[in-house]
């Protein structure tokens, strides 16, 4: 029988390859219809924008109903966003669904996050969270291959399409009823009763320091997600080029979570932020000043060991650091 753990993974992985793909094939599609830089850029930003004030209220609902109906709707609404784009073409159209998509994967990321907390013992918290990682990075391969060649030999809304059906997949298998969540950790009724205000949670220091760790991170996901491919399609790479060297970038956060395992038992947490952080600013540094396909590749991987060393240290000191009942709003 499949752990519940790995059937979350799994879900968590199909709706991560949909919006890494669905980003990737905005921007591509975007340029294919001659917007400038900067309504590319606007375009990236708006997957973001919106959520960012949404997030905490979302991990509040979220922590009272649990994840299972979150993630339906959430893979209804970005499977429907899909559909849109290949049913009405133009530029407006992504005006509309990249904000919604961002809302709603932002949705999908919460309780997925939550809902790995749940499973096993909170000593199995970390390994938990690493395998929910590993997943999440093989997502984040996937989904710029599937982009970048179904744009080169389906087109851009066929693209969308194909990705719209993939974001159904975690609504069909929780509707069929393949995954029971485990309850969440006792209340503290107490704790509750008292400050329930979010800039509360930000007295505690280690979770004040996980938070900047978090949110730079996620940032700088966002930022390689849009400056990679805009380089790319500026010096005259295909779309199946690009979505390669998204793809080089995601390996090498799967790489470093192969071994992330031994790191976190033979290093200190925050030895390894730092050192993730260093990883990032060379690869960024460094970018701008080749067009060299090989070192381009070469860059993205030291960009994506950056990236998916810092992700999953950064939430598991953020979770480890938070109340039990405030948990999906922390994240």
């Amino acid at each position: 029988m499949i752990k519940p753990l790995y059937i979350q993974v799994f879900l968590s992985s199909c709706n991560h390859t949909t919006v890494n793909g669905t980003r990737l094939t905005v921007l591509l599609y975007a340029a294919y219809l001659q917007a400038s830089p900067a309504v590319i850029g606007l375009l990236a930003a708006s997957f973001g924008l919106i959520s960012a004030f949404m997030a905490v209220g979302m991990g509040r609902w979220i922590d009272r109903i649990g994840p299972k109906k979150p993630f339906m709707l959430a893979s209804l609404v970005i499977a429907l966003c899909g559909v849109l784009v290949w049913a009405v073409e133009g530029l407006a159209v992504l005006f509309f669904i990249c904000p919604l998509v961002g809302i709603f994967n932002s949705m999908f990321q919460i309780g997925s996050h939550q809902a790995i907390g749940r499973f096993g013992k909170p000593e199995d918290r970390t390994a938990n969270f690493t395998v929910h990682s590993l997943g999440i990075s093989a997502a984040t391969f996937i989904g710029p291959m599937i982009s970048g060649l179904s744009v080169d030999h389906l087109g851009h809304l066929n693209s969308f399409l194909l990705l719209g059906v993939l974001s159904a997949v975690p609504l069909a298998a929780l509707a069929s009823r393949l995954l029971i969540y485990p309850p969440q950790a006792a209340r503290n009724r107490e704790a509750s009763a008292e400050s329930r205000g979010s800039w509360s949670l930000l007295k505690d220091i280690d979770l004040r320091r996980a938070y900047i760790v978090a949110s730079l991170n996620n940032c700088l996901w966002s930022l390689v997600s849009f400056m990679i491919p805009l380089y790319g399609t500026q010096i005259g790479l295909s779309a199946t080029r690009i979505g390669t060297l998204m793809a080089i970038l995601a390996s090498g956060t799967v790489g470093i979570r192969v071994v992330m395992p031994w790191l976190l038992r033979n290093v200190k947490r925050w030895p390894l932020v730092m050192g993730a952080q260093s990883m990032i600013a060379i690869g960024f540094i460094g970018m701008p000043f080749t067009g060299v396909y090989l070192w381009m590749g070469v860059l993205a991987c030291l960009i994506g060991m950056g990236l998916g060393l810092s992700g999953p240290v950064a939430t598991t000191l953020m979770y480890d650091a938070s109340p039990a009942e405030r948990v999906g709003e922390v994240v």
